[in-house]
């Protein structure tokens, strides 16, 4: 891991409680998910959308199929949720089941779930309640904000004409963008993207792994690329794989 002062010990995470350990132990956690660089930016987000950040940023450099209808998605949704009640979204209608909306749905949960064992074993620099899913997820309103990012939707229409969720939105989509720019990473609409080569990892070549530290992993990385996110001819394949495995990298 690449984290400032070299990578500390466990029983210094658990144990320490001199001034400064909290920041060490946040160090540690960007570190696990190469977001060292992003640090200051990651610390300016309110909660809970600090969790979703990292957990966006990380996944939209290593998978290189998603694009910004996606992130839209994601973003719009979980500010739409903190004004949504059970009822409103137990009774909310979709028009049809996308099986890549159901597919990007499970890896952020998978996500959200990886966030709280790495948050625990770095001695918890973030408040466990803030990864909880229910505070930035929920399958249906997703699945609605990204059949409508799909459909071209403006973000105004995704965040429902609401200005302060406006002003969120661009604020949570600059962060993730930025942190993206810096690994190299642009995230472009579907369409745009269509017009383009293979995805950054050159997926047709080595299939190596490359970090802001400057190495490569050979292979690793590799199953985030496989996925098909974005790739429907192989989704059936590849989700029938992936539903009996992580999906993450150790």
């Amino acid at each position: 891991m690449n984290i400032p002062g070299g990578t500390p010990n466990l029983k210094s995470l658990w144990l320490n409680q001199e001034p400064g350990v909290q920041g060490r132990r946040l160090d540690a956690l960007l570190g696990c998910f190469d977001l060292s660089s992003s640090r200051e930016e990651l610390q300016a987000v309110e909660n809970p959308y600090k969790a979703l950040c990292c957990l966006l940023i990380y996944l939209f450099v290593q998978v290189d199929t998603l694009c910004l209808e996606d992130l839209h998605a994601f973003i719009a949704q979980a500010l739409c949720l903190q004004g949504k009640s059970t009822v409103q979204l137990v009774d909310l209608q979709l028009d049809y089941i996308d099986p890549r909306a159901v597919q990007l749905g499970s890896l952020l949960v998978r996500g959200l779930t990886t966030l709280v064992l790495v948050n625990s074993a770095c001695g918890f620099p973030w408040r466990t309640n803030d990864f909880m899913p229910w505070h930035v997820f929920d399958g249906k309103l997703f699945h609605q904000k990204y059949l409508q990012a799909e459909k071209g939707h403006s973000v105004e229409a995704l965040v429902e004409q609401n200005r302060s969720r406006l002003t969120k939105f661009h604020a949570l989509k600059s962060v993730v963008c930025k942190a993206c720019v810096k690994e190299n990473r642009r995230i472009v609409s579907r369409q745009h993207g269509r017009s383009q080569q293979p995805g950054r990892w050159g997926r047709q070549g080595s299939g190596s792994h490359r970090t802001s530290s400057g190495y490569s992993r050979a292979g690793h990385g590799q199953h985030w690329r496989d996925q098909g996110a974005g790739n429907r001819p192989y989704e059936p394949d590849h989700w029938r794989r992936y539903s009996s495995s992580s999906g993450w990298p150790n």
